[in-house]
C-alpha cells in the first residue's frame, strides 16, 4: 500500500526523529509548508516525489 504524503511526513517527524525544519530543507520548502501538508493541503507532484525520496532514504535506515 502506498502511503499518502501526510502519512510519510507524519512518520518522518514522529517515528524517524526528523524536525520539521530539517525535513523542509531536504524537500526545498519553508517549514510552514510542512505544517500545511500535515493539515489539508496537498503537495505539488515535484514536492511529493521529494517527500517520497526522503521517506524512502530515511525509513530504510530505521
Amino acid at each position: 500500500m502506498t502511503k499518502t504524503p501526510k502519512e510519510m511526513i507524519s512518520e518522518l517527524l514522529n517515528e524517524c526523529g526528523l524536525e520539521a525544519q530539517e525535513l523542509a530543507k531536504k524537500i526545498g520548502v519553508a517549514p510552514s509548508q510542512i505544517t500545511r501538508w500535515l493539515g489539508s493541503a496537498e503537495p505539488k507532484w515535484t514536492h511529493f516525489k521529494k517527500i517520497e525520496q526522503v521517506y524512502n532514504e530515511i525509513s530504510t535506515k530505521k
